[in-house]
Order: C-alpha cells, then sequence, then structure tokens
C-alpha cells in the first residue's frame, strides 16, 4: 500500500478509505453491506491541521455485582474449607467458572475495542480502532498528507507579485503562517519581497509613528 491512500476494514464496523487527491482529502466510510455513510472531500484549504489522537479505555473498574459474585465465590470456598468438605460443589465450580469467563470477555472486550485512534482534521474526526499492526502505516500515511497539504498551498497561495493586491497576498501569507505551513522567518521574507518594507509596524521617532524603512 503506498502512502496515497490508507484504508481500514473491521469485521462488525465496515471499511474506511482515506484517499489523498489533487485539490484535497476524499474519506468514505460504508457500513459490511458496502453501502457508504460518509462520503466526502475536503480541500486541502480546509484541512489544516491533521493530527493524530490516540485514546485509552478508562481504568477498570469492578461493577457492583461483580463485586458481590467476587465476595459471594470467596466465602462459598472458605466455608466449604473450614467444614473440611471434600472437593467443591457443582453449583460453585459454575459460578467460578462464569465470573471468570465474564471477566476475561470484558478485558477482551476492552483490549480490541476499548483502545481507539481519532484522526482529527479541521472538517471532521474520524475515530477507528487503535491496531498496533497498523499504527504505523496510519502515521505514515498522516505525515505523507500533511506534507501533501502544505507543498499544495505553498504551490497556490504562497506565490507573491508586488503588482497585485497586496493586502490580499499579506492575508494569505498571515494565514498560512497560522497554519504552520510558513516559519517566522519565511513569513517576514515574503513579506518584505511583496512590500518592500522589512516590517509593516511603524515606528516612533520624536512622538510621531513613522512607516518602516523601504529596502531596494
Amino acid at each position: 500500500m503506498t502512502t496515497a491512500q490508507f484504508a481500514y476494514t473491521h469485521f462488525s464496523r465496515g471499511s474506511t478509505l482515506l484517499l489523498m487527491r489533487q485539490h484535497g482529502l476524499y474519506v468514505s466510510q460504508r457500513n459490511r453491506r458496502g453501502v457508504a455513510w460518509l462520503e466526502t472531500e475536503i480541500p486541502y484549504e480546509e484541512l489544516l491541521p491533521v493530527e493524530l489522537e490516540y485514546h485509552e479505555p478508562a481504568p477498570l473498574h469492578l461493577p457492583p455485582a461483580g463485586t458481590w459474585v467476587a465476595v459471594w465465590i470467596v466465602v462459598q470456598g472458605l466455608s466449604r474449607l473450614l467444614k473440611s468438605e471434600p472437593g467443591l460443589s457443582t453449583e460453585l465450580w459454575v459460578a467460578c467458572i462464569g465470573f471468570l469467563a465474564g471477566l476475561a470477555g470484558v478485558l477482551l472486550t476492552r483490549r480490541y475495542w476499548g483502545r481507539t485512534v481519532t484522526i482529527s482534521t479541521n472538517r471532521i474526526r474520524v475515530t477507528l480502532p487503535n491496531r498496533r499492526g497498523r499504527r504505523d502505516a496510519l502515521e505514515t500515511f498522516m505525515e505523507a498528507l500533511r506534507l501533501r497539504a502544505h507543498a499544495y498551498l505553498r504551490d497556490e497561495y504562497a506565490q507573491v507579485n508586488p503588482l497585485g493586491p497586496i493586502e490580499l497576498q499579506l492575508h494569505r501569507l498571515n494565514w498560512l503562517h497560522h497554519l504552520n505551513v510558513l516559519s517566522e522567518q519565511e513569513l517576514r521574507t515574503l513579506s518584505t519581497r511583496l512590500t518592500g518594507r522589512l516590517s509593516l509596524d511603524s515606528i516612533k521617532l520624536m512622538g510621531q509613528d513613522l512607516e518602516t524603512p523601504y529596502v531596494n
């Protein structure tokens, strides 16, 4: 699988497909019958920031009913030992096995369904089961997606033209800086190239606000 897409299939939740297209990220989620219940394309202009959020299940607390069952099993076992009765009764064996099976079911459910990872974007959030075998592929895809979005926005909006509308271009540069597409140094360099000034902030001289000097 290339980093241009990420696909995930779950036997009970259906499938999820993330695909990088020319102008945006395509997201599709389908149920087990293949019917799409989420299908959209997010333009790269509306995508950032993108990140992964890992969630672990809350600590396991034995419910009150389970606590009473455990106490009852322990009391019954101790009672029979104190009475020197040989072996355990069938009812006690059934109770022990049932309790352990239920506890194992809870632990397995939390292990395989409790851990999730959320793909967070500016537009939508997609939550998937967190599987160790797919974690590297997902993280690789997300990094490639971030780089793809940055490259697209740079190509489309980081080109400056001093003969064009200055305010609009400055607004775009600050927007790219806000999205971490442009660094602080890149923002200053492009702003200077666009306006011919080292800074847009005025300077005070003898109580008067003056424009910063222009560069050649």
